[in-house]
């Protein structure tokens, strides 16, 4: 009988464990794009008009990808107004307050990727905060389910009245991953007095400003993106564009990039700035002379691997063109690529840019099938996302063993008993 006690309590810790163990594997996380800090001055950006010279449309395309078994999600954008916060103050966004851009944020169910199907959701950005997250829950459709079983959704922000303005804005799920596949801008930003005390909290407006204010600045001109290649590649090929490479005082500017046509390309959106690549000057440049603004050195990117290979670009796009950046494992003709490698290898990849000065729009065209992301960040406040880490799963299986043990045994005792 003390056996019969003893496997018994053996059986029900290890249920127990099985169930503790399935109940608290899950990964609390948020995704966003590009980031999640409401401080940082990091932003996607949709801008059109005089005065802003843009490489991209005015409408973007978000992919919200959800994966299969998630009932629902929330969906949040940041800053999704434009230039009309209370009391006439407002941040992050640029033109002219008494003639602001009118925008249209709008999901749909979207399992094709051609950013065409049934409306979720729909609001214009006067229905939005300024300077705060708002947040939508969605409770997943079958129809936005994809071959894989994933629900795939585009969130659509589009300029619908033609002002001239620049909007900028984040966006986070609380499941799945928020990527674009197709090209963008963004920027880091401050357009107001109301911005500069956010990322320079030790600002002093009285004195002129001096490095002094710079000082635990939340921004230290980095942007990072990241992107997966699901199987070992030959050739990986990434565009960027108005990166506006050199410093004010005329050192360091853009060169005719060897590898890069002498042409506009025909991605370039028609009604776009762009202008043929070439040797073509920063306007402004980056580094410019604004002690707030600067970041040094001048704007340079970087590709890691996840072996660890660093791809480095020296010298980025000059004003308002496009450069290609060709990592090749077939080629070392500089004519043609710009790294060679002896393996491209599958996993997730950086994109790292340094040195970028606020006020600066960059654009990119990852080139699909490649999709880029932003920042997942752990949150213990939001619902389970229910993906167990490799470690977790070997509790989980040790922990059925544990609890199949014990019930054979239990019965096995039982039946001894009875007999």
């Amino acid at each position: 009988m003390k056996n019969y006690i003893t496997r018994s309590i053996f059986s029900a810790v290890s249920v127990a464990l099985l169930f503790f163990l399935i109940s608290t594997v899950s990964s609390y996380s948020l995704t966003c794009f590009p980031t999640c800090s409401s401080s940082d001055g990091r932003f996607l950006s949709v801008t059109e008009g005089a005065g802003f010279a843009t490489l991209t449309p005015a409408v973007m395309n978000i992919r919200i990808i959800i994966p299969a078994g998630t009932q629902s999600f929330q969906l949040g954008v940041f800053d999704g107004d434009h230039l009309n916060g209370a009391n006439g103050e407002f941040h992050w966004d640029n033109g002219n307050p008494e003639t602001p851009g009118l925008y249209n944020y709008t999901l749909k169910i979207d399992p094709d990727r051609d950013n065409n199907g049934p409306i979720v959701f729909e609001v214009q950005n006067t229905e939005l905060l300024d300077n705060d997250w708002v947040d939508f829950d969605v409770n997943n459709s079958p129809l936005a389910m994809d071959e894989n079983g994933d629900h795939i959704y585009t969130f659509t922000i589009a300029l619908i009245n033609g002002a001239s303005s620049s909007n900028q804005f984040k966006i986070r799920s609380t499941a799945g991953i928020i990527v674009i596949d197709e090209i963008f801008s963004f920027i880091a930003n401050v357009t107001s007095g109301w911005d500069i005390p956010i990322v320079f909290p030790n600002v002093n407006f009285e004195d002129g400003f001096t490095l002094d204010d710079r000082v635990g600045t939340t921004y230290d001109g980095t942007f990072t993106f990241f992107f997966e290649i699901p199987e070992e590649a030959v050739e990986l090929v990434f565009w960027d564009g108005d990166a506006d490479r050199g410093n004010f005082d005329g050192t360091g500017t853009d060169t005719d990039d060897p590898n890069t046509p002498n042409t506009i390309p025909a991605f370039a959106p028609p009604d776009s700035d762009v202008v043929a690549e070439g040797l073509n000057p920063p306007d402004p440049p980056d580094d410019s002379d604004t002690i707030l603004f600067f970041r040094s050195p001048a704007v340079t990117y970087k590709l890691i691997a996840p072996d660890g290979q660093e791809f480095n670009n020296p010298n980025p796009s000059g004003n308002q063109e496009w450069e290609n950046f060709v990592i090749s494992t077939l080629d070392s003709d500089p004519t043609r690529v710009d790294h060679n490698t002896s393996v491209i290898p599958a996993g997730i990849y950086e994109i790292r840019f340094e040195g970028l000065d606020m006020g600066n729009f960059v654009s990119i065209n990852p080139l699909f099938p490649l999709t880029l992301r932003g920042e997942v960040i752990p949150d213990p406040e939001l619902p389970p996302a229910s993906v167990p880490t490799i470690s977790e799963w070997g509790l989980i299986a040790l922990a059925v063993v544990m609890a199949i043990i014990g019930i054979v045994t239990v019965r096995r005792r039982s039946t001894n008993l009875g007999n």
